[in-house]
């Protein structure tokens, strides 16, 4: 008697769904051939938005669903949320968010989301001998420094000195000029604090980025604990996300990337696996000798995919001419420590995160 298939099978409303979600992006698909201008790409991101509605409203009613249905229908309602996690935009602001007033031609959806909080830098803050480390918080893709509101006013409760930037019209700008804006502020907390290096905590894009100034742009001497959240440090795969519910052709394929684009910006694409920012993350060591590394990721996202891609392995050992111990690299997933469900955009303003971060960053100061 063979060995009984415990493997999960998707639910026949499952296969409807998504047959469902497929038929909608090929619909304008076909009505406009390859003709990929603004106008079929806002077509089509509305596609995707209008099914997104339909699965939310299913994945409702199955809320009691048990077993393998019950997971799937997650999966599927967390990706097709109009791209809501994938893309860290909930898709019904899509049609009700107002545009700027002369905004630039083509910017993405993403830059004009609503963000709720208040974060204010205070500039006269210095680092005490016992927190000698000040700490910038750095939000991802379309997101902004509001999101750590509640971090800040913990961190600074415990004598923390701490900032946090906006950058990058809501992180969907170029990561590389994202990066030289960080760059900039970076340089002025330390130069305001007088401190010799920081604490950064970065959020997914905002994770990646801390790591590019510190590979690439001069940053390692500067930092002593990089804390990242979910960052797509080899690359995410919503290339293949979105392709394969478009269809796997190469026209569908080009809608998925504009797609992507038209609600991330140029950032959308360049944390994809094969991106050459990525490429260059990968190539050689991922890490620098005397930094202390805190990579979490969960278990609950469907953004960075696989979830390991937001893990960093150390350095083997250290510079010859440098007096710097080998960096060292903790890897873990929150829930292996307390944390409930958490999804990919949740991370920076989870409770449960927020109080794990705070103890990383209270034993870092044991060095």
């Amino acid at each position: 008697m063979g060995k009984k298939d415990e493997s999960p099978r998707r639910p026949r409303i499952a296969d409807d769904l998504l047959e469902q979600l497929g038929e909608n992006v090929r619909e304008q698909v076909e009505l406009t051939g390859d003709v990929l201008d603004d106008e079929t790409i806002d077509s089509i991101t509305q596609a995707i938005a209008e099914s997104s509605d339909i699965l939310d409203q299913q994945n409702q009613k199955e809320r009691e669903t048990q077993g393998p249905a019950k997971s799937f229908l997650e999966q599927l309602s967390n990706f097709t949320d109009g791209v809501r996690n994938t893309l860290e935009l909930p898709s019904r602001l899509l049609p009700k968010t107002p545009q700027l007033p002369g905004r630039p031609e083509g910017m993405p959806i993403g830059a004009r989301a609503y963000t709720v909080g208040c974060v204010d830098d205070l500039w006269h803050a210095k680092p005490s001998p016992e927190r000698p480390y000040p700490v910038v918080l750095i939000h991802g893709t379309i997101s902004a420094k509001n999101q750590w509101q509640n971090l800040v006013l913990t961190l600074r409760e415990q004598g923390y000195a701490v900032f946090a930037p906006d950058y990058g019209m809501h992180g969907t700008q170029d990561v590389l000029e994202s990066a030289t804006d960080i760059d900039a502020y970076l340089k002025q907390v330390l130069s305001a604090t007088g401190a010799e290096k920081l604490d950064i905590v970065g959020h997914s894009q905002g994770g990646l980025i801390a790591r590019y100034w510190i590979n690439e742009m001069g940053g390692a001497d500067k930092v002593h604990h990089l804390v990242t959240l979910s960052s797509p440090h080899h690359g995410t795969t919503v290339r293949g996300l979105l392709a394969d519910v478009l269809t796997a052709n190469e026209a569908t394929a080009r809608v998925a990337e504009s797609v992507v684009t038209r609600f991330m910006g140029p950032a959308g694409m360049q944390q994809v696996v094969g991106s050459p920012l990525i490429t260059t993350m990968t190539t050689g060591p991922e890490t620098r000798p005397g930094i202390r590394y805190s990579c979490l990721a969960t278990r609950n996202d469907t953004t960075v995919v696989p979830f390991e891609t937001a893990f960093l392995k150390a350095d083997s050992d250290a510079d010859a001419d440098s007096d710097s111990s080998p960096a060292r690299v903790w890897n873990a997933f929150v829930q292996d420590h307390g944390v409930g469900r958490v999804r990919h955009d949740e991370m920076p303003a989870n409770e449960q995160v927020q109080e794990l971060v705070v103890r990383i960053l209270e034993e870092g100061l044991s060095d």
